[in-house]
């Protein structure tokens, strides 16, 4: 991931949860579930650019969906609400606060990955551990919560 923030091409990639839960558009949400078949050809490909104007060794990364055309952001409300907007993660302004919000701070452990809000410390993003439920923010890692994804660029 060496793209610039406001500038150059974004990466693909697939992202899944530990359940082998893939995500896909529902009613304007991101949700993750179990795609087979032809459901498959439900399942988002992920976009993302390097965040450079935040600290480099958290890796803090913008995802998105639709080609890079639609950013997950993070509110700062209590609790802070996982939402898609139409932004391009190529566009946003450089040198900005309003960054910090579509920006995760990724770690790496045991083969999995987890994503951190850069504007909520310690909001994880996660899955239900029901299918067919929104991709949302947790502050603990429990059975209702998976926060562990496998990530994987193309």
């Amino acid at each position: 991931i060496r793209a610039m923030l406001g500038g150059g091409p974004c990466r693909s990639a697939a992202l899944w949860d530990v359940a082998q839960k893939s995500l896909y558009l529902r009613n304007n949400q991101l949700v993750a579930g179990y795609l087979q078949g032809s459901n498959s050809a439900l399942e988002e490909k992920i976009y993302c650019v390097t965040n450079r104007l935040l600290n480099p060794e958290k890796f803090p990364i913008i995802l998105s969906i639709q080609e890079g055309r639609r950013s997950l952001a993070c509110g700062t409300g209590t609790p802070p609400v996982l939402q898609l907007e139409d932004v391009n993660i190529t566009k946003l302004p450089r040198g900005s606060n309003e960054t910090t919000r579509f920006t995760f701070y990724r770690s790496y452990k045991d083969g999995m990955w987890r994503f951190e809000s850069a504007a909520n410390p310690g909001w994880l993003l996660c899955t239900s551990a029901q299918s067919n439920e929104p991709l949302g923010l947790t502050l603990h890692q429990d059975a209702a919560h998976i926060v562990d994804f496998y990530f994987q660029l193309f």
